[in-house]
C-alpha cells in the first residue's frame, strides 16, 4: 500500500504499531521470568562442582600458607598441620555459605535464613 492509495487508512498503521508495541511489552516480562527461573535452577552437578571447588580451594590455600610458614620459620610440620586444619574449617564454612546462597536463590520458601525456630528472635 502506498501513500497515494485512496483505500490506505493512516489509522491502521498506528493501530498495527500499537498492537506490535503491546505484544512486545507483553512478551518482555515472560522472557525475564523464564530467564530468572532458568538462572536460579542449577543442576545438581553444578552445585556439587561449586561445593567441591569451594572446599578444595580453601584447603589448597591453607596448605600453601602452611608450607610457607614451615619454610620461613623452620617449624616443619606444625605450620602445615595447623594451616591444613584452618583450611578445612574455612572450606566447611564456605560450603555452608554456598549452600545457603544456592538454597535462597533456587527456593526462597525453603531458605534457612527466613524459616526455622530462630526466625522470631530477629
Amino acid at each position: 500500500m502506498s501513500d497515494n492509495d485512496p483505500k490506505h487508512n493512516p489509522q491502521s498503521d498506528t493501530l498495527s504499531e500499537r498492537i506490535a508495541a503491546a505484544k512486545r511489552a507483553h512478551d518482555k516480562p515472560e522472557k525475564k521470568a523464564n530467564q530468572a527461573k532458568s538462572a536460579g535452577s542449577l543442576s545438581a552437578g553444578a552445585m556439587a562442582m561449586r561445593y567441591g571447588v569451594e572446599f578444595g580451594a580453601c584447603v589448597f590455600v591453607g596448605i600453601m600458607i602452611g608450607l610457607w610458614i614451615d619454610m620461613t620459620f623452620g617449624s616443619r610440620p606444625w605450620g602445615l598441620l595447623a594451616m591444613l586444619f584452618v583450611g578445612i574449617a574455612a572450606g566447611v564454612l564456605g560450603v555452608i555459605r554456598a549452600y545457603k546462597e544456592l538454597t535462597a536463590a533456587t527456593n526462597p520458601v525453603m531458605s534457612a535464613d527466613e524459616t526455622g525456630p530462630d526466625a522470631d528472635d530477629r
